[in-house]
């Protein structure tokens, strides 16, 4: 067996309309309308980013604790980092030694990761945005 990519990952939300707004307003994605007939017959709502999709269920008797990791390019971190501080969202920068991330929650307490592997350049990027006011780094494995 080859499994090429994550096709889609279920997130289980306490109110889907305000999981899409936070998840569009803070990371880009979108309604892909194409399967919204999905929710409207009483499914998920998929929302997507590029090739990346989320379906957003609402949590009935799930716990918090479902983490997406999302695979970046350090200058993602460049456009991320901003944003999460304008937003108020609070975030926490790991160096893994041989990848950097950068973790946060969503309205529902789900964990997020963004993970780039271009260590070197990753790092680089981490230095020049990091400020000690803001941000917890901390290395893990």
């Amino acid at each position: 067996m080859k499994i090429t990519k994550i096709d889609h990952v279920h997130v289980y939300v306490e109110n889907i309309a305000l999981a899409e707004e936070w998840y569009k307003d803070v990371l880009d994605f979108t309604r892909d309308e194409s399967l919204y007939f999905w929710f409207e017959q009483g499914g998920p709502l998929v929302i997507s980013n590029n090739d990346v999709s989320l379906s957003l269920f609402p949590r009935k008797h799930q716990s918090p604790g479902h983490t997406i990791a999302f695979a970046v390019e350090a200058s993602v971190f460049t456009e991320l980092i901003p944003t999460l501080r304008q937003k108020d969202i609070p975030f926490t920068l790991c160096d893994h030694d041989v990848s950097v991330s950068l973790y946060l929650c969503d309205l529902s307490e789900n964990s997020i990761e963004f993970t780039c592997y271009d260590y070197a350049e990753a790092k680089l990027t981490l230095q020049t945005l990091a400020s000690p006011d803001h941000d917890s780094v901390s290395t893990a494995y």
